[in-house]
């Protein structure tokens, strides 16, 4: 039996994603989360925006295990998460500048889920 954590939810995909994040954030110790797609420009994301366009930048190569001197000067102080996730339109990055993210495999389930509706 499968316990139901979402207490807000939304079918329109932008919203959903959203929520997500916020909610990420919310359980988590950082201070951006993105979802950014396979040439680096941010779908869905929640910080600064110099911090959102470090993830666009480094959020492939991270999720690959590929951390250039670029990347750890962009990161300097800082941690740096990325996960690839499915969607219909390629591969896309959740990824997180801070210390900690709470539950992130569930996270990127979750935004397989999301990026996997038909409908915008």
């Amino acid at each position: 039996m499968t316990t139901e954590r979402r207490t807000k939810r939304s079918e329109v995909k932008d919203e959903a994603l959203r929520l997500l994040l916020a909610a990420v954030k919310a359980r988590s110790d950082v201070s951006s989360l993105a979802i950014v797609d396979s040439r680096g420009l941010v779908v869905s994301g929640m910080g600064t925006p110099r911090e959102l366009a470090i993830l666009g930048a480094v959020a492939h190569p991270v999720a690959a295990g590929t951390v250039s001197e670029l990347c750890e000067q962009l990161t300097a102080g800082t941690d740096v998460f990325a996960k690839a996730i499915r969607s219909p339109l390629g591969t896309m990055y959740f990824a997180a500048l801070g210390e900690r993210v709470g539950r992130m495999h569930e996270a990127t389930r979750g935004a397989e889920r999301i990026l996997g509706r038909v409908a915008a």
